[in-house]
């Protein structure tokens, strides 16, 4: 059975939807007959993949938001029409076009509602976008999956067509990470992410600046893309007045990224709000303790097994909360709760699902 993936999230400096994509795609390879298509293929998740000869089919420029998206997308229909897979598996939600002159089945995944539940983060253009794209992309559509139930609650609350979709809920997977290294204790915070305002990068940056002011000893790594000036600025802020205590890495490659979670005190995640919440499952992959915001999903994913603070408290709670410190880690607790996101016990259901689907056609 062949299968075509839309593999741009992961096709030059993947994130979460992109690390999404690439761990259930390197779980597949063997059961279907797989096909890239992406704009550009430079990531090392890319060079992974040629090394075991998966075809990818490049656009062979990067795209963006914006019209550009569109003449993408009629690539990737052209792709569709030549090589008519049974299935067509997009990971980043819409589908901006009709898929005129493919025959095969359409999967999306659907990962959270904020560009409809926080706006303010996205502009308005792309929230009425999005609105209007996935009511187009629902019509045709037929799987979805979800990344948590969370997330297809919300979905159905706002798009109640989608409760007429057959669905399931996918959660991430999250590699058991076989780290021979040294596991440390190099005094500092650790936050891994995109730097803007939804992952609460502003408000980390406030509570910090009042942690030290209270005393604190330890120091902050913030590591990930930086998305919004005045966020930046305010990191730039923080950095320039603790020059020894605050360092920022940027965007780190998984090997640097390893190391960091490998000598972190208490990694840190402050999120507004999360479609999943894939970095404290690997931070607890290392065994170390994880502070988060109180939000539903970390519940959902993770339980008890973590720390939380009060996100309505701002960045007075975060420091309050980094001054006590982040409890000691149940290493059992742990390893119980991210069996549940092990290839090994997601891939089976996904390879079924898709194989069930594809033969509808």
């Amino acid at each position: 059975m062949k299968i075509l993936i839309d593999a741009r999230t992961f096709g030059t400096k993947p994130s979460g939807i992109g690390i999404y994509a690439y761990n259930f795609l390197c779980g597949i390879l063997s059961d279907f007959e797989v096909i890239l298509v992406t704009d550009l293929a430079t990531s090392s998740e890319m060079q992974n993949l040629k090394k075991k000869d998966v075809r990818i089919i490049e656009y062979g420029k990067e795209v963006y938001r914006s019209s550009g998206v569109f003449d993408y997308f009629k690539f990737v229909r052209d792709i569709l029409r030549q090589e008519q897979p049974e299935l067509f598996w997009e990971p980043n939600i819409l589908i901006p076009i009709k898929l005129s002159g493919f025959n095969g089945k359409s999967i999306i995944t659907i990962h959270d509602m904020f560009p409809v539940t926080m706006p303010q983060y996205f502009g308005k253009k792309y929230s009425v976008y999005f609105k209007f794209m996935l009511k187009r992309t629902l019509k045709r559509t037929d799987l979805i999956l979800y990344n948590s139930y969370e997330t297809k609650k919300e979905t159905e609350q706002y798009f109640p067509t989608a409760a007429t979709v057959p669905s399931e809920v996918m959660y991430i997977i999250v590699p058991k990470i076989e780290y021979e290294g040294e596991l440390r204790n190099d005094n500092y915070f650790l936050y891994v992410g995109n730097v803007e305002k939804r992952k609460g990068v502003d408000i980390l940056i406030e509570a910090f600046d009042l942690y030290i002011q209270k005393g604190g000893t330890k120091n902050l790594i913030i590591a990930g893309k930086k998305r919004e000036e005045d966020v930046d600025a305010a990191l730039a802020s923080l950095t320039t007045r603790y020059p020894d205590r605050v360092t920022y890495k940027g965007y780190v490659s998984d090997e640097e990224k390893t190391q960091l979670y490998a000598c972190a005190d208490t990694v840190l995640f402050q999120s507004r709000a999360e479609g999943f919440g894939i970095c404290a499952l690997e931070a607890m992959s290392f065994g170390k303790p994880v502070l988060a915001s109180d939000l539903s999903i970390f519940q959902e994913i993770v339980g008890d097994t973590i720390s939380y603070f009060p996100l309505a408290g701002g960045a007075q709670a975060l420091c309050d909360a980094m001054l006590q410190e982040a409890k000691k880690p149940d290493l059992n607790s742990y390893e119980t709760t991210m069996r549940q996101y092990f290839p090994e016990t997601l891939v089976p259901r996904l390879v079924d699902l898709l194989k069930k689907i594809g033969k509808k056609n």
